[in-house]
């Protein structure tokens, strides 16, 4: 090839090149640009996906102590009726099944975190059931060394408290469970309903009456 072919040939090459479309020049950028918003994009969503398998895995755990709390309080009732028929013929109960402490570690870890997931309702609910469960410890706590307190009036007090608290927290648990207010049994009802006793459910009724009476009826020890 000559010089002067040589010399058409990269005239031609030139002009080429710089009649490309200038998109052409772009779309490695482009193209690496889309890459990372793809990536990006992937991440976020895995991200988004495992975070909330993660909320409701507990919420779930949540639920699972509001289960557990309504058979505390289902043992618990059973419990302080064992205590009503020693104390309503003014004798010290002997033993006892009841429970040191009710404990919510679940709810307690996880409830602040994913709060909003649950209804405004629940959210009141629960509210109070952390209360309720915070009286309940301290009088469990009473109940549970009895044999430190002379009063046996004092003790049936103690015992009509936690007996009421034990009745709302049972109530309050289930409603935050459905997420639904809906008639439950209470009182009498709920007892037999759990499966109390006649003759214990007499006791308590007598330990009610009497404490209405401000201890006119049984004269129980209040020292």
């Amino acid at each position: 090839m000559d010089i002067d072919s040589f010399a058409q040939c990269l005239e031609f090459i030139q002009t080429t090149a710089s009649n490309k479309p200038p998109l052409e020049g772009y779309l490695p950028i482009v193209g690496t640009l889309l890459g990372t918003g793809l990536g990006f994009g992937l991440n976020q969503y895995v991200s988004w996906r495992k975070d909330g398998k993660t909320k409701k895995a507990k919420k779930r755990c949540c639920e699972e102590d509001l289960a557990e709390l309504i058979h505390i309080c289902d043992h618990t009732l059973k419990s302080m009726m064992e205590f009503c028929g020693p104390i309503s013929v003014k004798q010290r109960p002997l033993d006892h099944n009841l429970l040191s402490t009710v404990d919510l570690p679940l709810l307690d870890e996880y409830y602040p975190e994913i709060a909003h997931s649950f209804s405004v309702d629940q959210r009141y609910w629960i509210k109070i059931i952390f209360r309720y469960v915070k009286d309940l410890n301290k009088n469990l706590e009473e109940l549970f060394n009895h044999h430190d307190e002379k009063s046996l009036y004092r003790i049936s007090i103690t015992l009509l408290n936690t007996t009421a608290i034990l009745m709302q927290t049972y109530r309050l648990s289930t409603w935050a469970l459905a997420d639904k207010k809906h008639d439950l049994s209470d009182g009498e009802d709920l007892l037999r309903e759990i499966e109390i006793s006649e003759e214990d459910i007499a006791a308590y009724n007598l330990l009610k009456h009497n404490a209405d009476n401000q201890n006119a009826v049984l004269r129980l020890i209040n020292e």
